[in-house]
């Protein structure tokens, strides 16, 4: 009797997702935490946990002032690309106490999305559980039709992936019931939607992944002009606008490389330390700079973020394969 050729596609699924979940479970050179391993094995490894410790440990940047804080900025991590070990030896010089000992918000390293997302996920491959950063725009911060530049953290929790923002803590979120009560339109839908959110899980019309932002606005369901980061220009940048189709292709080639284990920088990061983007030609290029090849290659390698699980081995064979899309060198220089 021949295979059934369903058994035999059935068995190359889960060789596949078995692979996938291997590979997901594993650090990479950002996620590492080798030098921690003491503190890793005796972490517990519910995700609540792992939540508390890392909001203990750190603060974001335009949050320092709404927890009562001044901002120092020898709280900042130093590095240009803060690799996740880098992250807690900064806790420890700020303060040696164990890293589950909560810290006072004035203690704790400032960062921003990225780093929150990707400690969660640091910590989570040093217990073998399956995760993942993932950058896009939520749309938790205020409820106003805007896509906010966002990372948060995707693990597997045994039977599906679970999207996890571990910087919205308790305060964050009351504050943003806060806002939607203060609200002059919408106050009652944008109420409903903040009380029912949960950072824990999030669903997929709180948090759209980059890929998910790139094919909404080339197909016109949305404007490009809603997607980006809400934050005051200043002249040294050289920017009149942190909105467009540009904004989200930066967030689709991070959300790719992240998808590889390689979890840069926000493009903010890069540009308040005085750097730029230009060593990564594909993310540096006006969009009408861009060749006919390259807007197919994008709106490919959008498809594939979309269903990771299915499209897995295509996304590392395109990673490594075509032009482009593997960050350089140069941006994930620490020094």
């Amino acid at each position: 009797m021949g295979t059934n050729i369903l058994d035999l596609t059935q068995k190359v699924e889960e060789q596949v997702m078995s692979e996938l979940l291997k590979y997901y479970s594993e650090p990479g050179v950002i996620t590492k935490l080798e030098r921690f391993q003491t503190f890793t094995e005796w972490l517990s490894p519910d995700p609540g946990a792992i939540y508390q410790v890392i909001q203990g440990l750190l603060v974001h940047d335009m949050w320092v002032s709404q927890y009562g804080v001044k901002y120092n900025p020898a709280h900042e991590y130093p590095q240009k690309t803060a690799y996740m070990e880098d992250l807690l030896d900064k806790a420890l010089e700020l303060d040696n106490s164990n890293l589950a000992i909560p810290r006072h918000p004035r203690d704790r390293v400032i960062v921003c999305c990225r780093e929150f997302a990707t400690l969660m996920c640091a910590f989570l491959r040093a217990k073998k559980i399956p995760a993942r950063s993932r950058c896009g725009f939520a749309l938790y911060f205020g409820w106003d039709g805007k896509y906010e530049d966002h990372w948060i953290c995707e693990y597997w929790n045994g039977t599906r992936w679970v999207m996890a923002d571990p910087q919205f803590d308790p305060f964050q979120q009351s504050t943003a019931i806060g806002w939607a009560f203060s609200a002059e339109e919408n106050a009652d839908d944008k109420i409903r939607k903040s009380r029912q959110l949960n950072p824990r899980d999030l669903k997929s019309n709180e948090f759209v992944t980059a890929g998910q932002a790139w094919k909404l606005c080339r197909e016109g369901k949305a404007s490009q002009e809603d997607f980006g980061i809400s934050c005051p220009i200043k002249p040294e940048w050289g920017i009149d606008s942190l909105y467009g189709l540009w904004f989200v292709r930066g967030q689709l080639l991070r959300d790719f490389a992240a998808l590889n284990k390689v979890e840069t920088v926000p493009f903010l990061v890069r540009i308040s330390k005085g750097l730029d983007w230009k060593p990564w030609r594909l993310l540096a290029k006006q969009d009408h700079q861009l060749s006919d090849d390259e807007w197919s290659m994008l709106d490919q390698i959008a498809e594939f973020t979309l269903d990771v699980d299915r499209y897995y081995s295509k996304i590392r064979d395109a990673y490594t394969s075509l032009s482009g899309l593997a960050v350089p060198d140069a941006i994930l220089l620490r020094e």
